[in-house]
């Protein structure tokens, strides 16, 4: 038997994520299942299973693939000193939903979900730890800018980090909920507000 080469695995695994993403858009992630799933791709039960054994594995496929090397990059430019501000980190993080055609209403159904189903939620309580630190990481060089204490510095990193997060679950939820939002648009209105 031929050997399954790791690009083949990985273009196969794009392709099952996709089709999941497409079904869980129309369905819900509730109402989705693996049948669905298998509809979806066209590929056999056995074929999807060989991939992922749940929807918490499918999760963190779509972060990792998805989202983690977007925040990966920032953190990488804030590690070699480059000058990420805030505004700039949110709106990388941001434009990864229309670039990558993620649905922010099914990012806030699989929120709700880990509510109450325990592999998710565990799998939301890492990828949020992940963030935060990459974030922290990404926005360290800036936060020197404001103080010299290097403690001072963590601190205030840290803290930003947290908040940056908290303004990308508001604009998550308030598109899936009111529909789409340009970005800018967000980043005016939140600085507008946070200014007065």
């Amino acid at each position: 038997m031929p050997k399954v080469s790791d690009q083949y695995r990985e273009a196969r695994r794009d392709e099952i994520a996709r089709a999941a993403l497409r079904v869980l858009a129309r369905n819900g992630v509730r109402d989705t299942s693996i049948a669905d799933i298998v509809a979806e791709s066209g590929l056999s039960t056995g074929a999807i299973y060989s991939h992922f054994s749940n929807k918490a594995e499918l999760a963190r496929y779509v972060v990792g693939r998805f989202l983690l090397p977007r925040i990966d990059a920032l953190e990488s430019a804030g590690r070699s000193g480059q000058l990420v501000t805030p505004r700039q980190a949110l709106q990388g993080m941001l434009s990864v939903f229309a670039e990558a055609g993620l649905s922010p209403a099914l990012v806030l159904q699989f929120w709700g979900e880990a509510m109450v189903e325990p592999g998710l939620h565990d799998e939301m309580l890492r990828t949020a730890a992940h963030l935060r630190a990459s974030l922290a990481l990404a926005i360290g060089p800036w936060a020197r800018t404001r103080t010299s204490d290097e403690t001072d510095a963590a601190s205030l990193a840290a803290e930003t980090a947290r908040s940056i997060a908290a303004l990308a679950q508001g604009y998550i939820a308030n598109t899936a909920v009111f529909g789409p939002r340009a970005v800018d648009e967000y980043l005016e209105g939140a600085a507008a507000v946070l200014a007065s």
